[in-house]
């Protein structure tokens, strides 16, 4: 059996992180210099033709933010692509939902009719799970920009005290 090691951090998250794999700073300065030398260019941000008018407009919303924040170069397209499609589908789904209601009637093979959740709900529920993976990707829930924005540890070890009581003191 084949063991997957972890995913790559870059190095900026690892010193927010805490610096856990102790890099030296030559190392870190290494790694910044690599990982900037392998930085995707960031010009050619627009949303592809495939996608509806609304999910379009969610595009244009969610790449200006995460542009304007260095977080999104040309090959993220088709990921925040793929969310604004799930995007407008959850919306139009929601839509049909409310207009047919909660229930609807369904006719079984014995003729009788009786009141079921409606079918969207399940479809419903996938594009949230969807857009739910995607938007931890992209730091676009609270919790996944709360992790980005980790103050950095100051290296100095914790006294006996502070280990017991951590910031109680």
């Amino acid at each position: 059996m084949v063991k997957m090691g972890r995913k790559a951090i870059p190095v900026h998250l690892q010193l927010l992180n805490g610096n856990k794999n102790r890099l030296t700073k030559s190392e870190i300065e290494k790694r910044v210099e690599a990982e900037r030398s392998l930085r995707p260019r960031d010009d050619n941000i627009k949303p592809p033709p495939w996608l509806n008018s609304l999910a379009k407009k969610e595009f244009k919303r969610i790449a200006k933010e995460l542009h304007d924040l260095d977080l999104i170069t040309n090959i993220d397209v088709n990921a925040l692509a793929a969310y604004c499609d799930a995007y407008a589908d959850y919306v139009e789904c929601t839509r049909i939902i409310r207009s047919e209601g909660l229930l609807v009637e369904y006719t079984n093979k014995a003729a009788e009719t009786n009141k079921v959740p409606h079918p969207l709900l399940t479809k419903k529920k996938q594009l949230h799970e969807q857009m739910r993976s995607l938007a931890l990707e992209f730091g676009l829930t609270p919790s996944s920009r709360a992790k980005l924005a980790m103050p950095k540890q100051d290296g100095k070890s914790k006294t006996e005290e502070e280990e017991l009581f951590g910031d109680r003191l």
